[in-house]
């Protein structure tokens, strides 16, 4: 494994996530994730690098013990030329660096649709999004680093995230209550993408080891309001902290029992 420091990457192609600058709502200063991120490292003990472009991974990658993608777009779109922000892409020899470094034993954590970089890295495929709309979030993994204190469920705002093809080593720590979804007004015209969400319980947050690399994943972050909400704060505190090996957790498999209908898309 690497060093003790952290690259935090919020590199964006296809669109801008509503928590990070975009040609409408420019960045002066470090964004809102930027700040957070850097008080979850001086809180953990961990120091932090923000950047956007792309061209970082060509450099010495070894200080770092851990990687969190805030992206959108799959690798390739990385790795090409369009950005939303005007941000210099993962070149073919930063890209070869940076699983060298995952190979050895970087950690990876992966917000929001950085579940596009990679199936092999995350373990499932994303399944499309419902509309914004109040979720609850059931805590499978009460141990998990982070989440402690945090009660057996919790209610937060999102544009939800669906999967398919889970990989049976994956350990939930958060489960999609897809029971208030039913309950949710959609407008017509967002009742198709609302259907992607109505289906059986199924993996939100979760934790897998990828050979010697601690991977960790959440469908949150959308919002300003979940980088300022507690309980995400505390959750990313520990993610991070249990990917770089200052922490660790029982991530044994869990998703048959936690989440046992985890990769039927449909009702």
């Amino acid at each position: 494994m690497g060093g003790k420091k952290v690259l935090y990457f919020t590199r964006h192609t296809v669109y801008t996530l509503n928590a990070l600058p975009s040609p409408l709502k420019p960045l002066k200063g470090p964004s809102l994730s930027d700040q957070v991120m850097m008080e979850i490292g001086e809180k953990g003990g961990f120091a932090v690098d923000c950047t956007r472009n792309g061209e970082v991974f060509d450099g010495d990658l070894s200080a770092y013990g851990a990687f969190v993608f805030f992206s959108s777009g799959s690798l390739q779109q990385l790795m090409g030329t369009e950005s939303t922000q005007g941000s210099p892409p993962i070149s073919e020899r930063g890209k070869a660096r940076f699983f060298q470094a995952l190979v050895e034993g970087a950690g990876f954590v992966g917000l929001r649709n950085a579940v596009s970089c990679s199936q092999d890295i995350i373990g499932c495929s994303y399944n499309g999004h419902a509309p914004t709309q109040e979720g609850r979030m059931v805590v499978k993994s009460p141990n998990f680093p982070g989440l402690e204190n945090t009660a057996e469920s919790f209610c937060i705002r999102d544009p939800w995230y669906t999967f398919k093809a889970f990989k049976k080593d994956t350990h939930v720590i958060l489960a999609q209550d897809t029971e208030v979804a039913k309950k949710a007004e959609v407008p017509p015209e967002r009742q198709e993408m609302h259907q992607k969400i109505l289906r059986p319980l199924y993996p939100a947050t979760w934790a897998r080891v990828n050979g010697k690399s601690r991977v960790f994943y959440t469908s949150m972050g959308n919002f300003d309001e979940t980088w300022t909400n507690p309980i995400f704060r505390e959750m990313m505190l520990g993610a991070i902290r249990w990917t770089l090996g200052l922490v660790d957790a029982d991530v044994s498999p869990n998703i048959d029992e936690a989440t046992p209908q985890a990769n039927q898309t449909e009702w």
